[in-house]
Parts: C-alpha cells; structure tokens; sequence
C-alpha cells in the first residue's frame, strides 16, 4: 500500500490563506452592509429609478463575487482529475495534501478522476451562470 505523504509547508501556507480570506470576507460582509444602508438611504431620498440602478448594482456584485474562487477552483479540480487520469494513479505524484493518504489505483482512481473533473465543470459552469446573471443584473440596472 502507497502513502502519498503531506506537505506540512503547503497545510501552513493553505491554513494561513484560508484565515486571511475569512477576514477579508467578514471585513467585505460588515462594508457591505454599510453599503446596503447607504443604497438605502439614497432610495428613500431619490427616484424611484435611481432605486432601481442602485439595487441592480448591488445585486450584479453579489454575483459577480463568486466568480474568481468558483472559476479557479474548477480549473484546479480539472487539472486534478486529468494529472490523476493520465498518471493511473489518485493522487497525482506532484499534488500536494493536508495529510498523508492511501494511494488510489486503477478503476477506484479511475473514478475519483472522472469525480474531479465533472466537479471542476460544473464549478466553472457555476461561474458562467454567477456571472450572466451579473451581466443580466447590470443591464436591469441601466434600464431604470
């Protein structure tokens, strides 16, 4: 049995990254929120046609925020499940983990490949339908 072993530099680095970002998203949501109220405000106070731009906005960036992570997220899974396709084995040599885990071969990896790669479109494919929406939301917002 096969052990691909951890990367404890990469579990550090991932850790501190995934910490830094949960910051930057709770600093973003507490902005937004003085945002929102200042979009508000302005609603109150003007045309009803200013309302409406000022939501289209607000309303294209919240989809348009999840575009980047889902878009990188599925060319990784996608890169993922080719290198593990075309190397027969689950997880590829150069893959980096958390934590040592058993090598997959044959159809078992065969199977967490196929696994990645439909996640990886589906991730994109995600992406796509964030940011039409956001286009779809943005052109709402000029016709006001």
């Amino acid at each position: 049995m096969d052990i691909h072993r951890a990367d404890l530099a990469y579990r550090r680095r991932s850790l501190a990254l995934l910490g830094a970002l949960a910051v930057m998203c709770g600093l973003g949501l507490w902005q937004w929120r003085d945002w929102l109220l200042a979009v508000q405000a302005q609603a109150l106070a003007g045309p009803a046609a200013q309302a409406r731009h000022g939501l289209g906005l607000a309303i294209a960036a919240m989809l348009a925020a999840p575009v980047p992570p889902l878009a990188l997220w599925g060319r990784s899974l996608c890169r993922l499940g080719r290198a593990a396709t075309a190397q027969g084995r689950f997880p590829p040599r150069e893959w980096k983990t958390y934590r040592d885990v058993r090598v997959l071969r044959g159809e078992i990896a065969a199977a967490w490949a196929r696994r990645s790669l439909s996640m990886g479109r589906a991730a994109q494919a995600a992406a796509g339908g964030c940011a039409a929406a956001s286009l779809l939301a943005l052109v709402w917002a000029g016709n006001g």
